[in-house]
């Protein structure tokens, strides 16, 4: 009798997990997206309650990007030529940073605009790819206007 309960007990308690999503997560090609579509997913990540504060984005003519934090003044950060990366600053308490140095500028030697703090991996590897394919679209835009057609930088 004691098998047959614990068969019992083991099928109630496994009945009541959920197991794996049965659809997955729609996955997201940033490559097709426009810039619209890329500045409101940069604002989706920019709103995640883990991260440090809540940030806005605006895509400025001559491929600026204006980014909002809560409770801090906006900054501006030319996209054209920039190096976009990220860094780990405490590897005791890890907290991330989306950073982006402007043409011109070089690590180490120079302080990079910081357009994201805090959240989780997954949080700056996303804007940093976000930010860099409007950094794509910027380019691409500006070789459309290009007399000779090729890129210009």
């Amino acid at each position: 009798m004691k098998p047959v309960l614990a068969v019992l007990a083991a099928a109630g308690l496994l009945g009541g997990c959920d197991g794996y999503p049965t659809e997955d997560a729609a996955l997201l090609d940033e490559s097709a997206m426009s810039t619209a579509q890329l500045l409101q997913t940069l604002d989706g990540v920019g709103a995640r309650p883990h991260l440090r504060t809540r940030y806005r984005h605006a895509l400025l003519p001559g491929c600026v990007l204006r980014v909002e934090a809560e409770g801090e003044a906006s900054l501006q950060v030319p996209l054209d030529g920039a190096d976009i990366t990220t860094r780990l600053t405490d590897e005791d308490a890890p907290d991330h940073e989306v950073l982006v140095y402007a043409r011109g500028q070089s690590r180490g030697d120079d302080v990079p605009a910081v357009v994201q703090q805090g959240g989780r991996w997954v949080d700056w590897v996303q804007t940093r790819s976000l930010l860099q394919q409007l950094q794509r679209r910027c380019a691409e835009a500006d070789g459309l206007r290009s007399p000779s057609g090729s890129d210009p930088r």
